[in-house]
């Protein structure tokens, strides 16, 4: 097991290690010594750029989810006893610790479900507080919420780009909330520049910083990302004085993200959008009274049928080609074309007939193909492709977590798996393999 002891105080943390633990500096600029973590600067200065003060609460989830990420980020998977799953214990000071108690154990398996690791989560006082309306008013807003009809998450991508589009094409006004590590930013803004109009916004890096070798897998990576739209959401309806959408676009074939292999069951696949994942946030919101509805509008559609809805907007090629989907992205600033984000992005814009004029490292899949080394994605979604056609869907598609009760939205999300995977299908025997 490892310890993280999170403070907001710098002065708290002791000058001296204690084995098995980390001590992390939340909301801080830099580690406070060596062998310390920091988080979140950018996360303190956030809490002021919507031009109205958030909640307790809201700023209490944003501790926590501060806190999960930075655990996620420090502890490395290599050193679990199994190289993957990870014992954590961790301390996060909140405004109003015992708000949040009586839903520890929900937390602890919401997120033992999104990353496969085991938490245990202490809570206690000396939180980081909320900004007074003296704070905000002394301080430049750099989103205006009054101009607001709905909460987004935007990572740049092409589904939170396609969302955005259509939404703004419709007359509808976001505020787009981005979680930008570095570099994601600078497509991120690019893709912006090219909607109908300029959108609200609110950008923040968390910016982990510790000494010594990261965590790279990210599974956690989504929970800060809704924590913040919440916060969003949350600020915006209190201000409006009626309940704000906190939209999650992600096509439903990555959403269920079922596992391609046998090998990739459990964690080892993604659940950063997961319906089960979704709902579980949205029942701990709930009971701290954080007023957010978090929806993935197109959980029912292929990421090729979000992009045929597109064609006729004037600029979409270029538009979609702004975007990036690449799991790879980070290494080389250049979507690689082989990984499977990208073999869905390339299916998705083959079946819209749009014109890809992503630059992708590796457009030859036959090439990819042929390399021994650097072919496991593509001959994974091969392998799922002929599994879908030969094999119970429906057993399969749960293998990623649970479905949803209700038959009919279940076999609606069932669907969508089977019509996401045939496109790729399609575009994979266009491009002349056989699957």
């Amino acid at each position: 097991m490892t310890r993280i002891i999170c403070h907001v105080d710098a002065n708290a943390i002791p000058l001296v290690d204690v084995p098995g633990t980390v001590y992390v500096h939340l909301y801080g600029s830099q580690p406070v010594r060596a062998g310390t973590g920091s988080i979140g600067n950018q996360a303190r200065d956030a809490l002021m750029r919507l031009g109205a003060a958030p909640r307790t609460a809201a700023v209490d989830l944003l501790s926590i989810a501060l806190a999960v990420t930075a655990a996620d980020t420090f502890i490395r998977r290599a050193d679990a006893d199994d190289s993957w799953a990870r014992d954590i214990e961790l301390h996060v000071p909140l405004i109003r610790p015992q708000q949040w108690k009586p839903f520890t154990n929900d937390l602890e398996r919401m997120l033992g479900f999104l990353t496969g690791d085991m938490w245990r989560l202490e809570l206690k006082d000396g939180g980081q507080r909320a900004p007074t309306r003296l704070d905000i008013k002394d301080r430049r807003a750099q989103a205006n919420i009054s101009k607001v009809d709905f909460v987004s998450l935007f990572s740049g991508g092409l589904d939170s780009g396609i969302a955005t589009l259509a939404a703004m094409s419709a007359g509808e006004r976001p505020l787009l909330v981005s979680h930008a590590y570095r570099g994601d930013a600078t497509y991120q803004d690019a893709v912006a520049k090219l909607l109908p109009a300029k959108p609200e916004r609110l950008i923040v890096n968390v910016h982990p910083q510790i000494d010594t070798e990261h965590e790279d897998s990210m599974r956690a990576r989504s929970f800060i990302f809704l924590a913040l739209g919440v916060l969003a959401a949350d600020t915006v309806s209190e201000f409006k004085g009626k309940m704000i959408d906190l939209r999650v676009p992600e096509n439903g074939l990555i959403a269920l993200n079922p596992p391609l292999t046998r090998r990739r069951i459990g964690s080892l696949s993604t659940r950063t959008t997961h319906p089960h994942y979704l709902s579980k946030f949205q029942q701990i919101i709930n009971r701290v009274d954080l007023r957010a509805n978090i929806i993935n509008p197109f959980e029912a559609m292929t990421k090729g049928e979000m992009a045929k809805n597109m064609v006729a907007v004037p600029g979409f090629e270029s538009f979609a080609s702004a975007t990036v989907s690449c799991g790879k992205w980070k290494r080389k600033k250049q979507q690689c074309g082989r990984c499977v984000p990208c073999l869905i992005r390339r299916s998705s814009l083959y079946a819209a007939n749009v014109d890809d004029k992503t630059e992708y490292t590796f457009p030859d899949l036959h090439a990819v193909l042929a390399d021994e080394e650097n072919r496991d994605d593509l001959l994974s979604m091969m392998t799922a492709i002929t599994r879908a056609q030969n094999n119970n869907l429906s057993r399969w598609v749960a293998q990623s977590g649970p479905m949803p009760e209700d038959i009919a939205r279940r076999n609606v999300l069932e669907d969508v798996v089977r019509r996401g995977l045939a496109e790729v299908a399609a575009f994979l025997r266009d491009t002349g393999l056989k699957v």
